[in-house]
């Protein structure tokens, strides 16, 4: 069935059945088009042109009206979607394709999104996207921001200290430089200081070795008593 826009509802009655009937008038026609219609059969919400980032609402299975190009005339009908062939945009928008059947005649065709109006009852699909979109965006941002101050908190760390090597006081000399005194608040450590010979007590040392060395070489004298009592020996 052909589907129009309805450009105004223009009154409405009481059907005999019971069911409710309007008189409409239909976009770019005239008032000798006007029609009075059923409202349960014939009106529905008008179906919404799709833009070039809703292709992920039309789902094969769905209801939609399709721009139909015929050799008499060109006129949105009323088709299932059969398949859908998702392709990368580009510059030029949405480069989907999709194969409907249509209800009037069940034609097949291939159309591109541009000739494909949804249903308004795909909008909650749209607003799904856009809630997960926006939640991995805000995902992102913090793990971006969690990065950041990791690479921060890296920078701002103190170099490593090296370890000191234990070294034992006692086996190293200290040498003192005149030049360079250090200006320190604890009295130098001193070592013992060596016994100082004096003059004195050289020459004393000298004097006492000579004497030994005098006593040692001296020969052995014999008294006059003891040479006299040999001389009458003999």
């Amino acid at each position: 069935m052909c589907r129009y826009d309805v450009a105004a509802f223009l009154s409405h009655r009481l059907f005999e059945s019971g069911d409710p009937e309007v008189r409409v008038r239909f976009s770019g026609f005239g008032a000798e088009e006007d029609e009075w219609i059923n409202v349960r059969k014939c009106v529905r919400q008008r179906s919404l042109p799709c833009e070039s980032t809703e292709c992920v609402a039309v789902l094969p299975g769905d209801l939609i009206l399709c721009f139909q190009e015929g050799k008499e005339q060109a006129l949105y009908f009323d088709a299932r979607v059969l398949d859908a062939q998702r392709r990368r945009h580009d510059v030029r928008g949405c480069r989907c394709r999709f194969l409907v059947r249509y209800d009037h005649d069940h034609s097949e065709e291939i159309v591109p999104l541009r000739k494909v109006c949804r249903r308004p009852e795909t909008d909650y699909r749209l607003q799904i996207l856009h809630a997960a979109r926006a939640a991995g965006m805000a995902k992102e941002a913090v793990v971006d921001l969690v990065s950041h101050n990791d690479k921060s908190s890296a920078e701002q760390k103190p170099p490593k200290q090296h370890k000191m090597m234990d070294v034992n006081t006692d086996e190293v000399t200290m040498v003192s430089n005149q030049d360079q005194e250090e200006p320190t608040g604890k009295p130098a450590a001193t070592l013992p200081a060596a016994p100082v010979k004096t003059l004195n007590d050289s020459a004393s040392a000298s004097a006492s070795d000579v004497q030994m060395g005098e006593a040692q070489a001296a020969p052995k004298v014999e008294s006059s008593d003891e040479v006299e009592d040999k001389m009458k020996e003999g």
